[in-house]
């Protein structure tokens, strides 16, 4: 009776579990991701650059198991490859990137995105916002 009864314990258990999904029991799971990073500017819908000061893309530094991180500036609201317009690998301690204002078109729209890379290698999901340009004199 004792066994039939551990038996379905057992049974149960690994029923209930199989049922709410994947059990996972990593410890490390804090090195193998890294959280999106937080955006500061331009988080808006419009930025205001002129022909002599670059426009200034910045973030929080707000997670530790920083190796880097990867800024992607596209042309439009769609972020595909053809769209492409800067790339830069960035070092962990930047919290910024000084763009040429030759990049940018006066009333074009732009979509910025920044990835967060951990020491193990993991990208984040990446952080994103389109904003509108508008050149001043």
């Amino acid at each position: 009776m004792k066994k039939t009864l551990i038996l379905t314990a057992l049974i149960f258990t690994f029923i209930s579990a199989s049922s709410a999904g994947t059990v996972s029991c990593t410890l490390d799971n804090q090195f193998n991701s890294a959280p999106a990073p937080r955006l500061r500017f331009p988080i808006y819908e419009t930025a205001a650059i002129n022909a002599r000061q670059p426009l200034e893309f910045s973030w929080w530094l707000d997670a530790v198991n920083t190796s880097g991180f990867i800024l992607k500036v596209y042309k439009g609201f769609n972020m595909y490859a053809d769209n492409l317009i800067l790339k830069e690998n960035l070092p962990p301690g930047a919290s910024a990137y000084q763009a040429s204002p030759d990049l940018f078109e006066d009333g074009k729209v732009y979509t910025w995105s920044l990835v967060r890379i951990s020491f193990a290698g993991y990208k984040s999901d990446r952080s994103f916002n389109s904003f509108k340009v508008i050149k001043q004199q």
